[in-house]
């Protein structure tokens, strides 16, 4: 065969092959597209996410089952209704608290003074009010330390409620939803305000001791969480849907964060902070708050 016979060959093969791929370029071509459609699905979810924390607004309503300080608070007679001095409120209207106290270094990791949060009185006036002692409990639904003080210390804290020994006030707060790409922490906070206008104190504290019994099996979405509230009497899907305390829950998060809560569980009982560092060490330590305040 001549030089200009297998040169023409060769072109006339070079085309067919460009025309007609192979099964292996055929299949980069789809892995490809594939890798394409996947970028764009990821794309589009991050998106979203983001989208629903920004359509989240600065200000919002306050539940019958909170007081202005997004505090659900609970006593023998029940969840506490409409407590609030505030229909509404605004994160770009946070107060500040002007007192200050100086905790243990084991409740604090530092012995310096710190904030004591907004709505709880004073240690030396608190002692001599003739109220029951009040707990208050900063906790986040997704927070393993939270998890395991509520699971050791449910029992105690509902028998000294019923007994009329403490009121307890819980503060929901989302630190760990900085880095979860669900919200897990907002939304479940969200849901704890919905399931409280609706039940009984019992029904709620059952309710939340499953949210914080589930933990470990992944993030719940909010048809689970609706499904968790109906079995303690609560309808909570439009809620959780409509994003409907969210302005509230983001609030309580920084308005916490402002003033002195900077992680949790963060427990108080008339104003003084709970030492720790083990959670079985709370039944003894409120015991003593009890006692001393019985002498009174």
């Amino acid at each position: 065969m001549s030089n200009d016979a297998r040169e023409k060959a060769r072109q006339i093969a070079a085309k067919q092959a460009r025309n007609n791929p192979t099964k292996s370029n055929r299949r980069l071509l789809q892995l490809g597209v594939l890798a394409v459609v996947l970028v764009a699905v990821i794309i589009i979810g991050f998106v979203f996410i983001n989208g629903q924390k920004q359509d989240i607004p600065k200000a919002g309503p306050v539940p019958a089952s909170a007081n202005e300080y997004g505090g659900i608070v609970i006593t023998k007679d029940g969840i506490v209704k409409n407590a609030s001095q505030q229909d509404q409120r605004d994160a770009d209207n946070l107060g500040t608290s002007d007192t200050t106290i100086t905790p243990s270094a084991e409740a604090s990791g530092s012995a310096s003074p710190q904030a004591l949060p907004l709505g709880l009185e004073k240690a030396e006036e608190a002692k001599k009010n003739g109220k029951p002692v009040h707990v208050v409990i900063f906790q986040d639904f997704n927070c393993h330390h939270c998890r395991d003080f509520e699971q050791t210390n449910y029992e105690t804290i509902k028998k000294l409620v019923e007994d009329g020994s403490i009121t307890v006030e819980y503060r929901n707060m989302i630190i760990l939803d900085r880095g979860s790409p669900t919200q897990y922490s907002a939304r479940t906070a969200n849901a704890a305000y919905a399931v409280a206008n609706q039940v009984s104190a019992d029904k709620y504290l059952e309710f939340q001791k499953e949210l914080f019994d589930r933990q470990g099996g992944g993030d719940l979405n909010n048809q689970q969480i609706a499904d968790i509230a109906a079995k303690y009497g609560a309808n909570i899907s439009s809620d959780l849907n409509d994003n409907k305390w969210r302005p509230l829950v983001n609030v309580v998060n920084a308005e916490s964060l402002n003033n002195g809560v900077h992680g949790t569980p963060a427990i108080y009982a008339d104003g003084e902070q709970f030492p720790g560092p083990k959670p079985e060490d709370f039944s003894k330590w409120v015991q003593g708050k009890i006692d001393a305040k019985k002498q009174q």
